[in-house]
């Protein structure tokens, strides 16, 4: 296709009367346009797609094609706004007026005046550029859209890719859906095993949508993650999560979160929520019990561990837990109500199937909001306490590639040591880094943290276990644990790790605590399988290879053997 000459405009004469064309032409050349002629309908149509032209001048009547179809076809596959004026001894208005309908921009009667023919032109090619301007900035435009799309899809991935840990499955216990509203989640789940093989799960709603609402989730994905991982306490967790995104989000932003802990040595739920929606306790057909929000969301004001409100509960196989962001309740129909509360809670009441209650809630809120617009991300959770499980995959700190060696480690806690240090997170990630016990990473820290629990809660702040015999003794001992820690003036704890390698290139790891408490009479304990109470030597025993308690009983050794994996 050949363009104008010269930036000169070209123009169109259409007409079967070679006067009529003759004087057109004649005129736009005296005007400063270049002419281009057709007999009819059908060379006009023919001339479009050899000639790049800025604007048509179209007789109605015509023989072989008439102006009227070949206005059709010219609008219906110009590449650029081409305006059509006709130029009709008709004065008829329907016949004009079908001028307008079949894709003429404008008419002029016959015989026309020549002021007012060169003005139609000028004001049609102004338009022309009008359109041809606002085709190059919306191809502009799409382009830009196109390249944003494809980074922000990069970004997702990579988003997602970076907080992913997933361990969902039947044989878990742990199934979610997550429905964003927009391409960026501000909901967030995150998934942990934790020290008991049992999974700490973090739910969380940022204020807003989209990827501002999102970008908080990377500080606090890393920050669950890492300290899980080495088996800090949630509470200190969720102190150092709120601590970056006070630093990190505007003062209009915050995140609504709920961390669920299952501890499976001891059957225990352990829940702390702050902002969300009330949690559920679910067992065998009924609400058991409903954790409601005790705590300010994070991102708002400075918090110490000791200022987050933990509840606990016994569970019992088979213990389902219910958790959601207010997407689900807010969720609106086409009529713009809202499912609410009372609709979820009619779910559980008539639930006969707690294999299926999961799928039920999402199913009755997708029937409910039926194709209304989405208006929040929806997040549902569910975790189930099972006998046993099995998680599809989760990504560990690896210290394989370190080179086993001898060595040995000491510490000394008083009572204020205790009360200012989590030192279990930090034994483990020595012992990390000086040994290559990943395959068995877990018993090591299970049997750590054993020992030291029996020596502070019993030993030093002479707790008895049998406070913990029903769901609110659980959090009577958890209280008193933290009061009697405060308030205590005077107990410590020795703490002694030491590795030896051995001849067939694995090696003993030996643990040795001791606590200033008075002991007890550990010849005459009640080491019934089922109970984990008794100090919990019977667990610590069961992991080690040899365990022996000392003195009177404030003395505990445990012996942990590995050997390398040659096959």
């Amino acid at each position: 296709m050949s363009n104008a000459i010269n930036d000169l405009k070209v123009v169109l004469v259409v007409d079967d009367d070679l006067t009529n064309r003759l004087v057109l032409s004649s005129l736009l050349k005296t005007s400063g346009y270049v002419s281009i002629e057709a007999k009819n309908g059908k060379e006009a149509v023919s001339a479009i797609t050899k000639h790049y032209i800025d604007i048509i001048l179209l007789d109605v009547m015509m023989p072989i094609m008439d102006g009227y179809e070949a206005a059709k076809i010219i609008k219906k596959t110009q590449t650029h706004f081409i305006p059509i004026i006709f130029l009709t001894a008709m004065t008829d208005e329907n016949a004009l007026a079908k001028c307008i309908e079949s894709g003429g921009d404008d008419f002029l009667t016959k015989p026309f005046n020549h002021v007012v023919l060169n003005s139609k032109i000028n004001s049609m090619l102004r338009i022309a550029e009008l359109y041809k301007n606002i085709e190059e900035q919306s191809r502009e435009i799409k382009e830009q859209n196109l390249l944003i799309e494809q980074e922000m899809q990069l970004t997702k991935k990579l988003f997602n890719k970076t907080i992913a840990n997933d361990l969902r499955g039947d044989n878990a216990g742990l199934h979610y859906s997550m429905s964003p509203m927009s391409m960026f989640n501000g909901d967030l789940i995150l998934s942990e095993l934790n020290q008991t093989n049992g999974l700490d799960v973090l739910i969380g709603d940022f204020t807003g949508h989209g990827l501002s609402a999102a970008i908080g989730a990377l500080p606090v994905s890393d920050v669950f993650r890492s300290m899980t991982q080495k088996g800090f306490a949630f509470a200190n967790m969720l102190v150092e999560a709120n601590t970056k995104l006070i630093e990190l989000l505007p003062t209009h932003m915050f995140m609504a979160t709920a961390l669920i802990s299952l501890d499976r040595s001891n059957n225990v739920l352990s829940i702390i929520n702050a902002g969300l929606p009330d949690i559920y306790l679910y067992r065998q057909g009924e609400i058991v019990h409903t954790f409601k929000s005790k705590n300010i969301p994070l991102g708002i004001s400075r918090l110490l561990p000791s200022q987050f409100e933990i509840e606990m509960q016994t569970l019992e196989y088979g213990d389902r837990i219910i958790a959601s962001t207010d997407g689900i309740m807010e969720a609106n129909n086409p009529n713009n109500e809202m499912f609410g509360l009372d609709r979820l809670l009619t779910i559980f009441k008539e639930n006969s199937c707690p294999e299926k209650l999961f799928d039920m809630i999402l199913s009755e809120c997708n029937n409910f909001c039926e194709d209304a617009a989405q208006t929040d991300d929806i997040t549902l959770l569910e975790v189930c306490h099972l006998e046993k499980v099995e998680y599809a995959s989760s990504r560990r700190l690896s210290n394989e590639h370190k080179e086993a060696s001898n060595w040995s480690l000491e510490f000394s806690l008083d009572i204020k040591s205790l009360r200012q240090l989590d030192i279990l997170p930090y034994l483990m990630q020595a012992v990390d880094q000086l040994q290559p016990l990943e395959s068995g990473r877990t018993k090591v820290h299970t049997v750590l943290t054993e020992m030291f629990a029996n020596a502070l809660d019993h030993g030093v702040l002479k707790l008895d276990s049998s406070m913990k015999d029903s769901p609110q003794g659980y959090m009577d001992f958890y209280l008193e644990k933290q009061k009697r820690l405060e308030t205590f003036e005077e107990g410590n704890i020795q703490i002694s790790l030491r590795h030896e390698l051995n001849d067939d290139g694995g090696g003993r790891l030996t643990l040795h605590l001791m606590d200033s408490g008075e002991g007890y009479d550990f010849e005459n304990v009640d080491t019934n399988k089922n109970q984990y109470s008794g100090r919990g030597n019977q667990l610590v025993s069961s992991l080690c290879t040899e365990m022996k308690i000392l003195g009177k009983g404030n003395s505990v050794m445990a012996y942990y053997d590995w050997t390398v994996d040659k096959s």
